[in-house]
């Protein structure tokens, strides 16, 4: 009867990069679904109608801001930047033009300006250790 070797510190290094990996990936991708519906269900019906145009324009900025800053936290800042600003961006533009809703370009400019200030607060987002940047070149 074989037993395997007992496991020693950071044997699990590539499981932990992996699972910080596709959290980095989920994560921009999940929080704005999970943060619109929440906005959409619990902001905006006690918001007055004159209002619900900001809330949602504020809410187009924010919400994939905090997506891309949610990517930067789990792989840091160089690799966050790159891996949660493509994904935000390619999950936004694919739900926008499936949504069949007619095209107007205030949610992609905000969106992509919610990107754009998630690049530039990168900088201050703690982040995990070691940046996944440094482990891929």
């Amino acid at each position: 009867m074989s037993t395997s070797p007992p496991s020693s510190p950071g044997n699990d290094e590539t499981v932990r990069t992996m699972l910080r990996l596709l959290g980095g990936f989920a994560a921009p991708a999940a929080l704005y679904l999970v943060v619109w519906e929440a906005v959409a269900r619990w902001v905006l019906p006690n918001v007055a109608a004159s209002g619900r145009d900001v809330v949602i324009d504020l809410s187009s900025l924010l919400i994939p801001c905090a997506g891309v800053l949610a990517s930067v936290f789990i792989t840091g800042v160089k690799f966050g930047r790159m891996l949660g600003g493509g994904v935000m961006g390619v999950f936004f533009l694919l739900l926008y033009f499936s949504s069949g809703v007619a095209f107007s370009w205030s949610p992609v400019g905000l969106t992509f300006a919610g990107i754009a200030l998630a690049w530039a607060l990168a900088r201050y987002c703690p982040t995990m250790k070691p940046d996944l940047s440094a482990t891929f070149g």
